[in-house]
């Protein structure tokens, strides 16, 4: 099932079918995801998202780890970063993850160190910056394993990322 098919009314899950359009103009028109919404991306991080179906994602993270609304062109600019429709909500948090990376070492190449992309991670998915003990744990499983996406994911599904408001 894909995430852009549900939507929550009175507390009640619908599915709706047909879901798409302009990514841009969804994105710019949309709020950040937040409560039940947040908790029922956490639960399907690893399903298909698609820009214009899921914009309030898409805003998520925009706040979360650019500090404020997706600008204009975030949809060309998450392209560059290697996020295709059809990808996960994984793959659009790690475009994301790497994207507030580059601007944080100012250089445009899309090379990430270990550290700078578990700090971008908490960024995107939290908002914050990594506690100390978080920190050492999950950059010692990116060291160990090689699976950045991995470590993004367990964030993605934390209490903490379905708790933001």
């Amino acid at each position: 099932m894909r995430l852009s098919s549900l939507i929550v009314v009175a507390g009640t899950l619908i599915l709706l079918s047909g879901c798409g359009g302009d990514p841009a103009e969804a994105v710019a028109k949309a709020e950040a995801a937040q409560g039940e919404a947040l908790t029922e991306y956490a639960r399907n991080i690893a399903e298909t998202v698609d820009i214009a179906a899921n914009p309030d994602l898409v805003q998520r993270f925009c706040l979360n780890g650019l500090g404020a609304a997706c600008p204009e062109g975030i949809t060309d600019k998450l392209k560059e970063f290697g996020y295709a429709s059809g990808g996960t909500g994984v793959d659009l948090a790690h475009a994301f993850v790497v994207m507030v990376a580059d601007q944080k070492d100012g250089n445009p190449d899309l090379l990430v160190t270990d550290e700078d992309y578990l700090a971008s991670a908490y960024r995107v998915a939290l908002g914050r910056d990594p506690d100390t003990g978080g920190a050492t744990d999950n950059l010692r499983f990116i060291q160990d394993t090689g699976n950045r996406k991995a470590m993004l994911r367990t964030l993605l599904q934390s209490e903490e990322f379905k708790a933001q408001s």
